[in-house]
């Protein structure tokens, strides 16, 4: 009897650490696993990102790129990674995504559908400026069909004189208002610092000034078009009496935005589309330009449903 009360203790041990134990690893089974960080998904959610890797580069220099390179972090995980390029050489250091990209020169990189978005950026990149954007076709690091990609460069020094390009990129990133007015000041600051030379590169249907279907045009105080890469046609003719759809006087607006303001917004217009179909509702950005003794206008806009 005294035996088989002495176990009747140990039994109860045994199924209370038995069920403390099946409870642990239902605890652990309950805990969902841990959510991968949330890339950018906006222009401005990109800029803030690249901005905060060029601050890394900034700290650390080249001691950054460990962190750069772990799958899962905050700069390495599904389409999101970063890549970083020797603003003296061109020659990419660090790449997130594709090491075997490493010691190619970034002005020699083209896209699927072969824009030169490699020389672009460092192009951009020249004087002043140490911010630029560039538009390509790539496809993603998952595989897949080439599709549109906005990338975001910035220009910053090392810790001991390194001079980086650091960058990434969102793949089909929907145009909002705060990527037209990087578009339009981009192409601005490109016309006043190259000239006319600059309007070729505006003209282009695939320049660098075109991404999907959002471009950069330029006008002068009279109402003529000098460049519209998706609309070439209104560059012909002096368009000052050029209505939208609706009737409203679509380039006197533009004309007196650039007479009586630096930069600004005129909404609302009935718009074709570049790829045809009924015209759309579009916000037109402006902003004014000097090149010479001319005054221009250089704007972009966006589709609003």
């Amino acid at each position: 009897m005294r035996e088989t009360g002495s176990s009747q203790p140990g039994t109860r041990c045994a199924l209370v650490s038995l069920a403390l134990l099946l409870g642990c690893h239902g605890l652990r089974a309950a805990h969902p696993a841990p959510e991968p960080p949330a890339g950018p998904a906006t222009a401005e959610e990109l800029i803030t990102f690249v901005d905060r890797a060029a601050a890394e580069l900034q700290a650390k220099g080249n001691a950054a790129f460990g962190e750069f390179g772990r799958e899962g972090s905050e700069w390495k995980h599904g389409d999101t990674y970063v890549f970083v390029v020797d603003a003296a050489t061109h020659r990419i250091l660090f790449h997130g995504h594709d090491p075997a990209r490493v010691g190619e020169d970034l002005t020699t990189i083209r896209g699927a559908e072969g824009r030169a978005f490699g020389r672009w950026g460092v192009q951009g990149l020249a004087g002043s400026r140490d911010r630029a954007w560039i538009f390509y076709k790539r496809a993603r690091p998952r595989g897949g069909a080439p599709t549109w990609k906005a990338t975001f460069l910035r220009r910053v020094q090392g810790p001991s004189g390194e001079r980086y390009i650091v960058g990434s990129g969102l793949y089909d990133l929907v145009p909002d208002r705060r990527f037209v007015v990087e578009l339009v000041d981009m192409a601005a600051e490109r016309i006043e610092r190259d000239g006319r030379a600059a309007l070729a590169l505006v003209r282009d249907p695939k320049g660098p000034f075109v991404y999907r279907d959002t471009q950069v045009f330029v006008i002068d105080t009279k109402g003529n078009v000098l460049a519209d890469p998706f609309y070439p046609e209104l560059e012909r003719k002096n368009q000052i009496d050029l209505k939208d759809a609706a009737g409203r006087p679509i380039q006197r607006d533009l004309v007196h935005l650039v007479q009586t303001e630096e930069a600004g917004w005129r909404t609302g217009y009935l718009w074709p589309r570049p790829r045809g179909g009924a015209p759309g509702h579009k916000d037109l950005y402006v902003r004014r330009v000097r090149l010479g003794k001319q005054t221009l206008g250089v704007g972009s806009g966006l589709f609003v449903e």
